[in-house]
């Protein structure tokens, strides 16, 4: 879609600082700003205060900005930037600590939301792709006809409206009603535009440098400065034309899922034991107590550490379980070498144990080492493909 001529002419006007052009184009987009951070964070507040952020770091750096047509798919990758970053850095539950919030807007239509209804209508759309996630939150706050929302999504009017019949469809029948009537409620409206506009001071200009009436204390330091201009420079719409693609389909899908506490904990005891189980019979079938007491001390150890590991941060799941599986491998390589002569004597001496006993130490290291090495090969794909896919873009201009 291209950007239209009056667009062209605000985004010029803003950059020579009027900021009521500027506040033109805050109105045209906070829609779409306002559902791509809420679709990542979850929470009104916040996804607002990270809206705001986004307009205000876009008037800072629209000197970088060269092509005016691509100013949308420029100010949406800023937008995922920040509401990625914010989400890495806080690690919250979403909306789990909120109280009752109102929205930031006093508008007339707007009512105060309960913490119990924004629960209930982020758990339903948490579980909905992304790619489904941010049309029908952007169509439901916009309230408008489907031609203006699939334009600014990048979709074909027939597109959007079979995502949102699909996220529909993924919702129970009581819950989609209550999430439209709560988006729409939640929308931005004009005091979102006004506190835009208090927070701006004059655009840096490209061939002048920051506006000299910034006060000290906000002024960048040199070497920040610079970084600045890179990071800026890195979100510039002509540094490559794959970015210039903001269709949802080709965004990072969501973090996975959190699991419950007793989930966590069953994973991760049935993995470590279940590592460690051929070592417990044939120890006891060799009355060795001593080694069945150290496996499962050490296999208790590994379990406590991994699950703490993991409730603290879930999104790392697939890589502690890389680090089991070489805990686990070096458990039981160390009891096959340490105690396999002692096993097999006692399998040789007692005639009523029909246990194979022409297995060498060596035949048994190479293949615990394989079947280990080939679970540590899986996790760590998993774990690699789950950073992919929760990667943030670029770093935002101004960041």
């Amino acid at each position: 879609m291209q950007t239209t001529a009056t667009e062209s002419e605000l985004l010029q006007a803003s950059l020579a600082g009027d900021k009521e052009a500027f506040g033109s184009i805050v109105e045209r987009y906070q829609f779409l700003i306002c559902a791509i951070t809420y679709s990542a964070t979850g929470d009104f507040a916040a996804s607002r205060q990270i809206a705001r952020q986004t307009f205000i770091r876009a008037w800072s750096s629209l000197a970088q900005l060269k092509d005016p047509d691509n100013f949308r798919p420029w100010l949406c990758r800023i937008a995922r930037n920040l509401a990625n970053k914010s989400m890495r850095k806080r690690r919250f539950d979403v909306i789990g600590d909120a109280e009752s919030v109102k929205p930031p807007e006093s508008d007339a239509g707007n009512v105060a939301i309960s913490k119990e209804r924004q629960v209930l209508v982020w758990q339903a759309l948490e579980k909905i792709p992304e790619q489904y996630r941010e049309p029908v939150v952007f169509f439901y706050q916009r309230q408008l006809s489907a031609a203006p929302v699939a334009a600014d999504l990048d979709l074909s009017e027939q597109a959007l409206m079979q995502r949102v019949s699909d996220a529909r469809s993924l919702l129970k029948t009581e819950v989609a009603a209550l999430v439209q009537d709560v988006l729409a409620k939640t929308a931005p409206g004009q005091p979102f535009t006004q506190a835009v506009l208090a927070a701006l001071t004059k655009p840096s200009h490209p061939d002048h440098g920051p506006s000299p009436d910034r006060s000290r204390r906000t002024r960048p330091e040199p070497g920040r400065s610079r970084r600045h201009a890179s990071a800026a420079a890195e979100e510039s719409p002509l540094t490559s034309q794959t970015k210039d693609r903001t269709s949802i389909e080709y965004q990072p899908l969501p973090a996975p899922a959190k699991m419950s506490k007793s989930a966590v904990y069953g994973a991760f005891a049935g993995g470590v034991f279940g590592g460690v189980a051929w070592l417990l019979p044939t120890s006891f079938m060799a009355k060795d107590w001593p080694a069945a007491a150290i496996v499962l001390i050490i296999a208790g150890l590994i379990c406590l550490v991994s699950t703490t590991l993991c409730l603290r941060d879930q999104t790392k799941r697939w890589r502690i379980l890389g680090w089991v599986m070489i805990a686990l491998c070096a458990l039981n390589l160390s009891v096959i070498n340490l105690r396999w002569s002692r096993w097999m004597q006692a399998y040789q001496e007692d005639p009523s144990y029909n246990a194979p006993t022409n297995l060498s130490r060596w035949t048994m290291n190479i293949i615990i080492a394989a079947i280990m090495a080939a679970l540590l090969l899986i996790f760590l794909t998993l774990d690699s493909r789950q950073r992919k896919q929760t990667t943030e873009p670029p770093q935002a201009p101004y960041d």
